[in-house]
Parts: C-alpha cells; structure tokens; sequence
C-alpha cells in the first residue's frame, strides 16, 4: 500500500466517523454515551491524516527508497484489495443501516433475572403514569427491593410482537452496540390489550398500564405481564433502540 493511498484511507475512515456521528446514525451501531469517544476518535483521524499529508506535500512527496520500490512492484496487484476498503468506508459514509429486527436480536434479557443479585432501585418518576422503558420495566420487576412497579401504573413503549398465547409488547435493547443487542419483552394483557391484538408485526404503541410479576422458575426467563388500560398507536420513533441505564 502506497503511502497516499494509507493517507486517504486513513483521511475517509475519520470522515466516515465524524459523518455518522454529525448526522446521529452512529446510533444505529453504538449506544449514544459512546458519542464522545466517536468525536475524539473522528478529530484524532482526521488530524493524523491531514498532517502526513501536508507533510508529503511540503517535502515534494513521500519518501521512496529503492526497497520500496522493489516492494511496490511486488505487491501491486494487491491495490484492488485496498480500494475494495475504500468502498466499504464510502458506503458506511452515504448508506444508512436499517434498524435490527427483532429476529436479529438474541433472546430477552430476563433470561438472567434469577442470577443477578436484588438491589434497592430509585423511586419512579412523578405523575399517574410515568414514562418507562421497557427494559428498565424488567430490570425494575425482576431486581427491585422497593417493589416500585406495585399497584402503580406506567406508560411503556414498543412493538407489537404476535406470539401464539397474544400479543407482546417488545423492545431492542443495545448494551454496548448493535452486535449484542437482545429482545426485551413483556405480556400484554388486560381490558385495552385488545387495542393491539390483529395489528402487524413492528406496529410501535405507547401502552398505559400496571405491571403483573411473572411466576419465578429456576433456569428459565420470567417475563412478567402488563395489564393494559390504555393502547395509542403512533409513529416509530427516530431511535428504535432502547439502552439499559
């Protein structure tokens, strides 16, 4: 690899990064608190890049010497492979993913309730129904020592998710980034859960309602039910994700 071709590489991957980033679509492959990482990841690249390119360019070129051009013609016809990485960056740069399926994401996070250790959480926000997501509803009903989900109603959103015994309201939840995304879900049931039933796959709704703790079983996920009194169909948000605090 010539040494401009690392320069421009070097030059697009940092772009990519600052592109993907300016734009929010970052959020398609990290969790946003990754976003200042990918700044100063952006700025570091393009400012390596930019400086061994000005210097090639005050020294009349990058320095040759006769290895290097025994080498270069050895390896020349391995170039292809280089702008085949050109390619990839530049479709990172204009081509925005589409958000992951639920079939893309491994099973519910409740599947590791009974191992994890109880803890006291902090009160639910103020209001009748405060807003919640749907993996901190789970984290809540399977770990919290308060009991702050009891008798108390929340609003939850997701997408419908058909399922033999009724509908499940669903949630992708991103940990770290898009590779170990996971299936939240929880039942949804009561006198306004007929609101979803007959609605496609991926329909997103804002649900209000009072969570129902589901029977504890040794080396099997729990998931807990929502009593419904209120279905709202509405639009997907920007950011499908949901990320666990």
């Amino acid at each position: 690899m010539s040494r401009e071709t690392e320069n421009t590489v070097l030059l697009l991957v940092g772009i990519s990064i600052a592109m993907i980033t300016v734009t929010g679509v970052f959020t398609r492959y990290v969790k946003p608190a990754l976003l200042p990482w990918l700044v100063a990841s952006a700025v570091v690249l393009i400012g390596l890049a930019l400086v061994a390119i000005v210097g090639d360019i005050r020294r009349g070129g990058p320095r040759t010497t006769d290895a290097d051009v025994d080498h270069g013609h050895a390896h020349k016809h391995r170039s292809g492979i280089v702008w085949l990485l050109v390619g990839a960056v530049l479709v990172l740069m204009f081509v925005a993913p589409p958000a992951l399926r639920p079939s893309a994401a491994a099973p519910s996070v409740t599947s590791v309730s009974n191992d994890v250790l109880k803890s006291a959480f902090s009160p639910l926000p103020p209001g009748p129904a405060p807003e919640v997501s749907l993996p901190e509803v789970l984290m809540r009903e399977a770990h919290d020592t308060t009991g702050s989900l009891t008798n108390r109603s929340i609003t939850v959103t997701g997408f419908v998710l058909n399922e033999a015994q009724g509908v499940d309201l669903g949630r992708i939840v991103i940990i770290c980034c898009a590779a170990d995304a996971q299936l939240a879900r929880i039942h949804l049931r009561g006198p306004a859960a007929g609101g979803a039933s007959g609605l496609p796959d991926n329909t997103w709704l804002r649900v209000q309602g009072q969570v129902i703790p589901a029977p504890r079983q040794p080396n099997s996920p729990a998931i807990p039910t929502l009593q419904a009194t209120a279905v709202t169909r509405i639009d997907a948000p920007p950011n499908p994700y949901a990320y666990p605090h």
